[in-house]
């Protein structure tokens, strides 16, 4: 298997990048006299930035670090390479249906703003109605990059080389991202275009996105179908997927939330715990 670059290296770069900008942003009513008047607001954007970007940097820094004590352990995991063919023609239908959703999403994006941004221009006084023109003109830039450019990072993304799947139980390499759960739902399913049939392997779980947390389903489409051992390792792991989800779930559920612990600590509940074992233990002496 060739070299598989850390997906996560990218993330950290452009969140360190964000942060280089909100510096900038700070430093704009300096430079430019014509807004020093706001520079409050300018400031406060800046910081605001930088803290996010901090954030995001540390995030994708634990998970560059889990992505490279997984691939440690692929020895252990289910791997399948591609034919190019194959794989770039499934990305091909993916990113289609993407992209059809993501043209009615800015469509109405953009109407809901024009709309605000007339608004603005009517309510506001002479000095300032130039700030419904920068509303329309920010707010449309950000629907425009988070719907339609940036969406093509998953093109970018599953394209990159070599084409190929790694599946441990909570976590995988899919499309060219990393993946990491604690709960999941994965199943073998079809996945048919109306001109090829595609079995894949389906996992399905909660992950941070540009829209906050959400499920999302990830699939790794099965190299060769008609191989019954292949759909043998597909079964086995699905079954290991979502067993370790069952677990993860009853672990959970016997743990107790630290509010939980806290009374019992105040109460002496634990304390009272502890006297009795050790009366038990001196009575079976």
């Amino acid at each position: 298997m060739l070299e598989i670059k850390n997906p996560e290296k990218q993330n950290i770069v452009l969140s360190l990048i964000a942060a280089v900008l909100g510096v900038v942003i700070i430093f704009i009513p300096v430079i430019i006299k014509a807004v020093e008047i706001y520079q409050f607001y300018f400031t406060y954007a800046g910081v605001v930035m930088i803290i996010f970007a901090v954030g995001y940097a540390i995030y994708f820094y634990r998970r560059y670090r889990q992505f490279e004590a997984f691939m440690e352990k692929k020895d252990e995991a289910l791997i399948w390479e591609y034919d190019e063919a194959q794989y770039v023609g499934f990305i091909g239908e993916l990113n289609k249906i993407q992209k059809n959703s993501e043209k009615k999403k800015i469509w109405i994006l953009l109407g809901i703003e024009l709309a605000i941004s007339i608004l603005l221009f009517i309510m506001l006084s002479e000095g300032v109605k130039w700030l419904g023109f920068v509303f329309f003109a920010f707010f449309a830039t950000l629907s425009v990059l988070f719907t339609i450019i940036l969406p093509q990072s998953f093109k970018y993304k599953a394209l990159v080389k070599p084409y190929v799947t790694i599946i441990q139980d909570d976590s995988a390499y899919i499309m060219g991202r990393f993946h990491r759960w604690s709960k999941a739902q994965a199943k073998l399913k079809n996945y048919d275009n109306g001109e090829k049939m595609y079995k894949v392997l389906a996992i399905n779980y909660e992950a941070l996105t540009r829209n906050g947390k959400l499920f999302q389903e990830w699939t790794a489409v099965i190299p060769n179908p008609d191989d019954s051992n292949m759909i043998a390792d597909a079964k086995s792991w699905v079954s290991r997927i979502n067993k370790f989800t069952r677990l993860h779930e009853k672990k959970m559920s016997e743990r107790k939330s630290w509010s939980e612990q806290l009374f019992d600590k105040m109460v002496g509940k634990n304390k009272n715990k502890k006297l009795d074992k050790a009366t038990e233990s001196k009575n079976q002496k």
